[in-house]
């Protein structure tokens, strides 16, 4: 019945909810440790600003070389090292506990679907899941430190200062990992797009010059300006609108 379906997923969501508050608790004990992780990528030692730096020498490329100096960082609010603690905390908590929540959803939509349908099911969750993990890695490692360093010493006129808090560095830094963990489910998107007769797959091909344009765009705002790190940036974004092509259209033609 109805009634039954939502004390079930009621039972669902408190398990998230517990799973996440748990994780989230033993993340805040080691806050500092949290804190120096995501704060590393803007740091001359991180192993991806050193890479960039010893390709610079290399390619005779000055630009490349990327958080050369270390940031410095501001408080500005009476409570607001404890408030980025518990921010900390939570992101923390929802990245750790992901893996149980994403079983737990996968239980409460299981007995609703045919054998079939379930393995499906479970076959798009391992992919969404590690899709999202590979996402996070390259926007923490790559992304990350090429937009730090872009939005630190971006200046429009010479007589302003930055002054850089550390709530927003860490907004930023996390928006960016978790918006490159969402990029990475493109094939995914891709996939239903063209399954629920949203998007055809031909449409898709036939826009690869639009879609090509686009993620250059984008890879042009945010990293230096020089090709090599716009590369970095857009091929991977670019292999994944192929891939989610090419998966959309084996698994139809298979069907």
């Amino acid at each position: 019945t109805v009634v039954e379906h939502l004390t079930e997923l009621r039972l669902v969501l408190l398990k998230i909810f517990v799973a996440i508050a748990i994780g989230s608790v033993v993340v805040f004990l080691f806050g500092e440790d949290m804190l120096n992780f995501i704060t590393r990528v803007s740091e001359p030692s991180f192993i991806t600003n050193r890479w960039l730096c010893r390709l610079a020498v290399l390619l005779s490329s000055p630009d490349l070389c990327i958080n050369s100096n270390p940031i410095s960082f501001t408080n500005i609010e009476l409570a607001g090292q404890f408030t980025l603690h518990i921010r900390l905390a939570v992101f923390g908590g929802v990245v750790v506990s992901a893996p149980y929540c994403f079983a737990v959803i996968a239980g409460f939509i299981s007995p609703a679907l045919k054998d079939g349908e379930r393995k499906v099911s479970v076959k798009f969750i391992i992919a969404s899941a590690v899709l999202f993990l590979v996402g996070i890695t390259f926007g923490y490692l790559v992304i990350a430190p090429i937009a730090v360093h872009f939005l630190a010493y971006y200046t429009i006129s010479a007589a302003v200062l930055n002054q850089i808090t550390i709530q927003s560095f860490i907004s930023t830094v996390i928006q960016t990992i978790l918006a490159m963990g969402l990029g990475f489910e493109l094939p995914l998107v891709v996939y239903f797009l063209n399954k629920w007769h949203i998007v055809e797959v031909d449409f898709l091909k036939r826009k690869r010059p639009v879609a090509f344009v686009v993620i250059l765009t984008l890879a042009a705002i945010i990293t230096p300006p020089d090709v090599f790190s716009m590369v970095i940036v857009a091929l991977p974004l670019w292999l994944l609108y192929e891939l989610g092509i090419i998966a959309t259209n084996h698994i139809k033609n298979r069907d």
